[in-house]
Parts: structure tokens; sequence; C-alpha cells
């Protein structure tokens, strides 16, 4: 196995019993997030608190499931599910607020990840925005839960 692939193997294992601590100790200092809508965080203290609180804030029991890491040097790519219950306010890193709504939320998503001397230095996550509002109730075509 690649270190790389064993530093996300952490990371999603810390994420999913939710050690703030343990994750942020995966990530360099000067990491940068982006993801769909224009989303970018830069530092680790703005994603502990942009990424990490702000999702453990609105689905307190999220996780990633169905994971798939391939690694290629310092890159590793996570295929997998997001899921939880939409419970707390939902803070995006640009500001955007989405109010509890109660529902369950289990969408794919693929995030690309770059190692750097044994942390995680880049993340760029990809997933379908229209489906996370529609199962949020927010978009016509809504299934009830």
């Amino acid at each position: 196995m690649s270190d790389a692939k064993h530093v996300l193997e952490q990371a999603i294992e810390m994420w999913n019993t939710t050690d703030r601590e343990g994750w942020a100790a995966l990530y360099t200092d000067d990491v940068v997030y982006e993801a769909p809508g224009g989303s970018r965080i830069s530092g680790l203290e703005d994603l502990k608190e942009q990424y990490f609180d702000a999702l453990v804030t609105a689905a307190p029991d999220r996780g990633s499931a169905d994971v798939v890491l391939i690694a290629e040097g310092d890159q590793v790519v996570e295929l997998a599910r997001y899921t939880g219950t939409h419970t707390g306010t939902w803070r995006s890193p640009n500001g955007v607020e989405i109010p509890a709504t109660g529902r369950k939320v289990d969408f794919p998503f693929v995030g690309v990840f770059k190692v750097t001397d044994g942390k995680i230095s880049s993340i760029r996550i990809h997933y379908d925005q229209i489906e996370v509002l529609t199962q949020l109730g927010l978009m016509p075509g809504a299934t009830s839960d």
C-alpha cells in the first residue's frame, strides 16, 4: 500500500469517528480545499472550521461509506458516498446557510487528494449539487423521507 493511500485511510477513519484533532493532524498547515460552486478554503485552521466543524454541525451522524481509494504516487482518489441526516444548519465555505431539514442525504462523491511529506496538502471534491439539494427537499423532484 502506498504511504499516500495510508494517510487517506487514516483521515477517513478520523472523519467517520469525528476525531477532529486526529483528522487535522493529517493535513498541512497550508492545505487547499476546492469544491463545486466555487467553494475554496485555504489553510488548516479555516479547513477545520469551514469544513469539518460545519459538516459535523449540519449532520452529526455524517460519514463516508463504500469507500474505494486509488493511489498513484502522491495522488489519491476517493470514490465514496456521503451519508448523514441534516439536523443542523449547513454552512458552506461561501457563507451560504441551509437550515436543518431533518432529511437524510446519501450521495456519491469523488475526492482527489495530494499528499506531501505524509500529510494531505490539497483536496478537490466533486459531487452533484442538484442531487444534494433535491435530497434536502430544496429542489423540485424531492422525495419524501
